[in-house]
C-alpha cells in the first residue's frame, strides 16, 4: 500500500472525453494531487490493483470543475 503525489503543467493535447467537460490544447494550467494505491503480491508479482486518486481537486484546478 502507497500514498502518492502527482501533478504538472497541461502543455499537451485536448482532452474531451472528461463527463464533465472538455479541456482545450495546452492551457498552461497546474495541478497538484494525491492518492492512494493498494497493491496485491503473488509469488512477488503484482496480480491487482486497486487505486484511489483525488480527481476532483485535479478538475477543479484544471477549471472543469467549479469549487463549492
Amino acid at each position: 500500500m502507497g500514498r502518492w503525489e502527482g501533478g504538472g503543467t497541461h502543455t499537451g493535447p485536448a482532452f474531451g472525453d472528461f463527463l464533465v467537460g472538455s479541456l482545450p490544447a495546452a492551457t498552461g494550467r497546474k495541478m497538484h494531487f494525491t492518492g492512494t494505491t493498494v497493491l496485491r503480491l503473488k509469488d512477488g508479482k503484482i496480480v491487482e490493483e486497486i487505486g484511489l486518486d483525488d480527481g476532483v481537486t485535479a478538475l477543479q484546478q484544471l477549471e472543469l470543475l467549479k469549487a463549492a
